[in-house]
């Protein structure tokens, strides 16, 4: 068995899982990463980490349908590399939901995506990271905490990975780390409105945006340090959670 240490990073072609991976790949981790509709994203990102030397393996995956895709991401790793050091459940569902316009569909969906297949693939994947003695990284968002109405669903199903990521930090101890972070805004959404990113700004302490390399700064740092560290959440929001 490789003694080369592994990550899973679930929806990271795009954004912000992406930089996690590349970050996780530059520390020199050996990639696993889901996706779902981005193929040509994939397909490069997993170039980008075999040209710094590293075994990368994108997997194709459903998170709307928990079991399936728990079962064929968990397999696959396992059955690629025979271990796993860190787990980051980082796919997400961003779109509106307010109170008037929210569907059951779109809720199940979001569900799915935010916290049944987290729980699922943490269950099957628990024995590898029990072994590892290894780290799992949820990312919540500021919104699990201070919600916005437009955004009601959402809100509300990263606030149950929150809590989830709170219930197995205990269930998982003392062999394995749990932890979240929260991040404000690190990369707007393309048809996010110039006037109401300047309005969001205005209550940042640090007066700027983040970029998803801080985000992924902290997944490394939890990845590789902080093993006295479990059970918390770190909000990389230029202090907006105390504005």
């Amino acid at each position: 068995m490789q003694s080369t240490r592994v990550a899973l990073v679930t929806g990271a072609a795009r954004r912000v899982g992406r930089a996690i991976v590349q970050r996780l790949a530059e520390g020199g981790f050996d990639l696993a990463f889901t996706y779902l509709n981005s193929q040509t994203a994939a397909d490069e990102l997993a170039g980008i980490v075999r040209g710094m030397g590293r075994r990368i393996v994108a997997i194709r995956a459903d998170f709307a349908d928990p079991p399936a895709a728990s079962a064929a991401v968990a397999d696959t790793v396992m059955g690629e590399f025979g271990r796993l050091d860190v787990l980051v459940n980082n796919a997400s569902v961003y779109e509106p939901s307010s109170l008037g316009d929210a569907t059951l569909e779109q809720g199940r969906r979001m569900w799915a995506v935010h916290v049944e297949t987290p729980l699922l693939l943490v269950r099957r994947l628990e024995p590898a990271l029990r072994a590892s003695r290894g780290r799992i990284i949820n990312l919540t968002d500021l919104l699990a905490e201070r919600p916005w109405p437009a955004y009601l669903l959402y809100s509300v199903t990263k606030a149950a990975l929150l809590s989830l990521t709170l219930g197995l930090a205990r269930a998982l101890a003392p062999e394995v780390t749990v932890n979240a972070i929260s991040p404000g805004a690190v990369q707007w959404p393309d048809d996010y409105p110039e006037e109401a990113r300047r309005r969001y700004l205005s209550r940042v302490p640090l007066g700027r945006a983040g970029t998803p390399q801080d985000v992924a700064a902290i997944v490394h740092f939890l990845a590789t340090e902080g093993s006295y560290i479990t059970g918390q959440v770190l909000r990389v929001d230029g202090g907006r959670s105390i504005a």
